[in-house]
């Protein structure tokens, strides 16, 4: 039952988060007017936008003019339901687990925005750091969260990243995935930091092997497009804060050890 009622709550999120996917980006305010279909500007309907069903009653088009309806709509909501779920089920009802939230909903935020305009708002990502030293005070106060990490973290983290932007002057790693990589890093240990960087590197490998090879199976010739880096940074951040020791520790035991 308490699944049911966080799953439900955020869902909700999700669908409110799509608003401001949509709307801050382009300068336009969350609030008002209300929800309208971006092709014909017809208000939407409450029953129109009920979070993963409508999009399913509605076929993914507008109910008015018929275009369609991006599935990231939907996406983003299913991935804020489980995200609930998770941070309940790993944190229990608790300010950690509601700051575990917000995190990645930013980090959903960050990245979506990211792969549709390549560009990271500086504000997200300062919200970012404050929702990291939150989450880490919560879990361990403030006396005894760690300010070494704190600082040490940010740097730690964005060390190989912010390398290559050095390096490549901008050409291979922007100066937005430098700053994420640091914001997410608050708190980070060494360890955190390393687990980060290969998650992030390595989901970004998977992908492109996997475009490659659906487009060579599609035989198309789709025109190249550069790829953000920055939701692959998102989902390394995410996975090291709430398992980065864990799986340090995995890997110690079945590799070095051995």
């Amino acid at each position: 039952m308490l699944e049911t009622i966080v799953g439900a709550l955020g869902l909700v999120f999700g669908s409110f988060l799509n608003v401001c996917i949509y709307r801050i980006p382009r300068g336009e305010s969350i609030i008002f007017p209300s929800s309208h279909c971006p092709n014909c500007g017809r208000k939407i309907r409450w029953f129109d936008l009920i979070p993963i069903l409508s999009f399913i009653i509605l076929k993914g088009k507008c109910r008015y003019c018929k275009s369609p309806i991006s599935p990231l709509y939907p996406a983003v909501e299913a991935v804020c339901c489980l995200l609930a779920i998770a941070s309940t089920r790993v944190y229990g009802l608790s300010v950690s687990a509601f700051l575990l939230f917000l995190i990645g909903c930013i980090l959903i935020y960050i990245s979506v925005v990211d792969f549709k305009t390549y560009e990271m708002s500086v504000t997200s990502i300062l919200l970012l750091a404050i929702l990291k030293f939150g989450f880490e005070v919560s879990l361990k106060g403030v006396l005894k969260t760690s300010m070494t990490f704190v600082v040490l973290g940010p740097i730690l983290n964005a060390l190989l990243v912010g390398l290559i932007y050095l390096i490549t002057r901008g050409n291979a790693m922007g100066l937005g995935d430098v700053l994420l990589l640091m914001a997410g890093g608050v708190g980070f240990t060494v360890r955190q930091a390393i687990v980060c960087n290969f998650v992030a590197f390595l989901v970004a490998f998977l992908y492109v092997l996997g475009l490659k090879l659906v487009q060579s199976i599609l035989k198309g010739n789709e025109k190249k497009r550069e790829i953000p880096f920055g939701p692959f940074i998102s989902i390394g951040i995410f996975v090291s804060t709430v398992a980065g020791e864990r799986i340090a520790d995995l890997y110690y035991q079945l590799i070095i050890v051995r």
